[in-house]
């Protein structure tokens, strides 16, 4: 070598070496080791190894007498395949040529070869010695001809301690063996199988693969198969077994090949394609040692197995174990058989789920009522339903109306159903629509099934704990499936009521499913729909025609006329706290039922008066159809600190602490006495005249006095003069017989903004 440092060995080396020593080099599991190499800056090995392989395979091409080189590789995939093929070597497939059974005589001795070091060193006539029992029942039970007997005879010597028929039921039905990694799985799956059960049985078959012992080769076999659906039948397989032993008392003597049965059963049960399970005559065979079954035993054995098992089926002459249960194909059989829900049972229980889906949770039941329109919605919606999902039985939640099909045409069916079938609230419903291309939902039979499913498991589960899990299973399958079911809403939008089919509505996709539906149907429509300008315009007009509160909500719960856009419904609540919102910003005043006025006070910020007058609007039902809208010059600017009610539009108004009356009072009558409490009163007078609230015009008018009293009788005697909020009224005097420097300055900050007032009083003392 020269001074330098390679990373590998140069070829003038390599042929030197080879010169000196013909070489043959034997790769075996090449491909393992060449892609389990690492290829970074720090370890190139796998590059050190292609270039390394790259000179000997260049090396034995061209100097074959100098180096033969082998490589085992198990497919033509991959780098290690690609890298030894760049020289064209000769290739030799051991799975080509030859007959499919000298293959396999091929495969097996060399299973055997690396099984067992002595394999070869036990004579034919010992191993015949020990099999013949097996051997001659297997020919009896399985009906072998006699000219296959030899050959068959042979294959059991040449495969022993393994039975010729477990090596195939694992390597063409289970392990489907076609190249060497899977061959190394079936040695390790053997040879745990040899040493757990190698001692005691003359012969291994499918019968000693013990469910209940990994050691028994069941554990290697599930790893290589990495087959999820073979977990889940030995876990049936398991509680079968359970079952047979606490259902059949004294089972060790009744049942004594149990765990062989079922073991045997399952092994067969996960072989490919339609070979899956096995005849009695072939579970017979594997149970049979050193001593015959007899078969009458055997069938009272497998009778009993098979009657306290709820995974075992038959699939015509074979018995297979199937990961479905005998429960639930009892209530499988039972959901398909239209004879047993004649009564309409099926679909009341499909439209429970679907309110369930929608608005089973607490919080959702306080806002919304979710009602699913049964099957005929469009004709007759509300026969079959509960008494309190009944129109005339609506409380103040806000609907949510699950369609069981998406309408053809949205806005002409829809338009049609409010004008037939809900007579009042019209604008508060949402139609909750399902998917497009959707059936109706209780004519889908899927859906029909799992819910009678459901129903009978739950019906049976009191008697059979395996169908109350089978009725949570079916639940919730079926919640799945009726969550995203659902992905759009409508709601009104414009209104004819001559020709509903010209009707208009919004239609808004959903995103959220299930319960969060109902919060998502409000959130879109507070921001996307509800236009406040639009709210606000009416609020205002109802407060120029001092109309109630309650009136106010019943006109929005309704559709507005004349083809105008309706104002979505948010609920009471929500509708009452805009309401104080606007007067909270000065557009509107509200008469509290003739006990309060609320109103925002001058220069007072809106969320100051917002906090303050939020709380109290708290009237519902009827009491607020005493709840009145008014202009905000209507009233003093009070701010809803218990005042007397005025009266007029505009001009003079009311304060607390005295009477009313249209007639004026002379400067200086503001004297003696607490206030409102005098033995001064109002007195009418023809003369337009001042006071504390200035002169009234002197046009023609009834006058009215009342004597001092409490302010709430003073408001009463409002009420009988017939003086109501719009009332216009002329030189209103208030006279106070006796007050403090306090209680004055503390009136005068009352008075509302917009009107001049005049003010004189005595003085006592110096």
């Amino acid at each position: 070598m020269g001074a330098g440092k390679t990373d590998i060995p140069s070829d003038q080396l390599i042929l030197e070496l080879l010169r000196h020593t013909p070489t043959m080099l034997l790769l075996d599991e090449f491909q393992t080791w060449f892609d389990g190499l690492t290829n970074t800056k720090q370890y190139p090995w796998k590059n050190w190894a292609f270039n390394f392989i790259q000179i000997l395979s260049e090396i034995a091409k061209e100097y074959p007498d100098l180096l033969v080189l082998v490589v085992s590789v198990r497919n033509g995939t991959s780098d290690a395949y690609q890298q030894i093929h760049r020289v064209n070597p000769v290739q030799v497939d051991f799975r080509a040529g030859g007959s499919p059974d000298k293959i396999q005589h091929d495969r097996r001795r060399m299973l055997l070869h690396r099984l067992f070091e002595n394999r070869l060193q036990i004579g034919e006539a010992a191993i015949e010695g020990v099999l013949g029992v097996h051997i001659a029942e297997y020919f009896r039970l399985l009906g072998t001809p006699t000219s296959e007997q030899d050959r068959k005879r042979h294959d059991f010597v040449e495969c022993w301690p393994f039975a010729p028929h477990l090596l195939q039921l694992l390597e063409d039905q289970v392990l489907v063996a076609t190249d060497a990694q899977e061959t190394r799985d079936l040695i390790r799956i053997l040879a745990n199988l040899f040493k757990s059960r190698g001692e005691a049985s003359s012969v291994l078959t499918a019968a000693d693969f013990r469910l209940d012992d990994d050691t028994s080769g069941i554990g290697a076999l599930l790893d290589s198969v990495a087959n999820q659906q073979h977990r889940a039948l030995r876990d049936k397989a398991l509680r079968n077994l359970t079952s047979v032993t606490e259902a059949v008392p004294d089972h060790g003597a009744k049942v004594p090949h149990l765990q062989e049965i079922v073991g045997a059963l399952w092994l067969r049960s996960i072989a490919v394609g339609n070979l899956a399970g096995a005849e009695p005559a072939a579970l017979q065979v594997d149970l049979t040692q050193a001593k015959p079954v007899d078969d009458n035993a055997f069938q009272v054995e497998l009778a009993t197995v098979i009657e306290n098992s709820f995974n075992i089926h038959q699939d015509g002459a074979r018995l297979v174990f199937k990961e479905e249960e005998n429960p639930q194909a009892k209530v499988m059989a039972s959901a398909r058989n239209d004879k047993l829900f004649t009564d309409g049972s099926d679909l009341g229980q499909l439209a429970k789920e679907v309110r369930y889906i929608i608005g089973g949770t607490e919080e959702v039941a306080k806002t919304f009522r979710v009602i699913a329109l049964p099957r005929n919605w469009l004709n007759d919606p509300w026969t079959g339903l509960e008494e309190s999902e009944q129109p005339d039985r609506w409380d103040d939640r806000l609907p949510i109306l699950v369609l069981p099909e998406e309408p053809d045409r949205i806005n002409e069916r829809l338009g049609r159903w409010l004008k037939d079938h809900l007579q009042k609230r019209r604008n508060t419903v949402r139609f909750l629509i399902p998917r497009n291309g959707t059936s109706n939902a209780f004519y889908d039979r899927d859906l029909l099934v799992l819910a009678r499913a459901e129903m009978k498991a739950q019906e049976w589960g009191a008697q059979n704990p395996e169908y109350r899990k089978l009725q949570s299973k079916y639940q919730g399958e079926l919640r799945d499936i009726l969550k995203k079911r659902f992905d759009r809403f409508a709601v009104l939008h414009r209104w004819n009521f001559g020709d509903p089919t010209k009707c208009e509505f919004h239609v808004e996709t959903l995103r959220e499913q299930g319960a969060k539906v109902p919060e998502a149907i409000e959130a879109a429509l507070t921001n996307d729909l509800f236009v406040p300008e639009d709210f606000e315009q009416l609020v205002l007009e109802a407060a120029g025609n001092n109309s109630s509160v309650g009136k106010l909500l019943k006109e929005l719960q309704e559709p507005r006329p004349a083809g105008q856009d309706c104002i979505p419904w948010l609920g009471e609540t929500a509708m009452k706290e805009r309401i104080v919102r606007l007067c909270a910003k000065g557009k509107i005043a509200i008469n509290l039922r003739g006990m309060e006025y609320l109103q925002a006070q001058a220069g007072e910020e809106e969320e100051s008066a917002w906090r303050r007058l939020r709380p109290k609007l708290s009237y519902t039902g009827r009491q607020l159809e005493e709840v009145f809208l008014l202009p905000p010059s209507a009233v003093p600017a009070t701010g809803g600190t218990n005042p007397q009610p005025g009266a007029g539009s505009s001009g003079n108004g009311g304060l607390f602490g005295g009477g009313m009356a249209p007639t004026p009072t002379p400067p200086g009558d503001m004297s003696g006495g607490q206030t409102g409490t005098g033995t001064g009163g109002m007195q009418p007078s023809p003369e337009p005249g001042g006071g504390i609230f200035g002169g009234g015009a002197g046009s023609p008018r009834m006058p009215y006095a009342a004597p001092a009293t409490s302010p709430l009788n003073l408001i009463g005697k409002l009420e009988g003069w017939g003086i109501g909020p719009a009332t216009p009224v002329k030189s209103v005097m208030i006279k106070v017989d006796a007050a403090t420097g306090a209680q004055l300055k503390e009136l005068l900050k009352k008075l509302p903004d917009g009107m001049t007032f005049e003010l004189s009083l005595d003085k006592e003392g110096s």
